[in-house]
């Protein structure tokens, strides 16, 4: 393990739940815009694995809404995240980087929310694992 693997490591551990989506959402953009550098430059193996990591990222945040708590906030960000995948999947079988880059644009409006909710949250000093277990956030995630 490297020193970047550590400090993401920790910085995993110590994140809490709305730091660890600012970090999915950190994620999929800059595979989103590397994906859209692959296409222009043709080069299909890290499009490819871009476009994956991606998408993963993206459906483990679809997969972890709680559509019971989160109401209209979890259904909109549902049909979002159905739609940027689409977007993103439709990129890469197209070999268009402009639907790679139209999925980045809108995560990022949506990641600027989620920083903003993360400066309002007191640190957490302890890692999340240890600490007591918080209730789920409004937005229509489990924890």
């Amino acid at each position: 393990m490297n020193q970047s693997d550590i400090y993401k490591q920790i910085a995993v551990q110590t994140s809490s739940p709305t730091g660890l989506v600012v970090m999915l959402y950190e994620g999929a953009i800059c595979n989103l815009r590397d994906a859209a550098d692959a296409v222009r430059k043709k080069d299909l193996v890290r499009k490819r694995q871009t476009i994956d990591r991606a998408v993963a990222i993206l459906q483990h945040l679809q997969s972890t809404l709680d559509r019971d708590r989160g109401e209209a906030i979890a259904t909109d960000l549902d049909n979002l995240y159905s739609y940027i995948i689409s977007r993103a999947l439709q990129g890469s079988t197209q070999l268009d980087a402009e639907p790679l880059e139209e999925a980045a644009k809108l995560l990022t409006v949506l990641l600027s929310g989620w920083e903003q909710l993360v400066k309002k949250q007191p640190q957490q000093s302890v890692p999340v694992l240890l600490t007591q277990q918080s209730s789920p956030m409004a937005f229509g995630f489990r924890v």
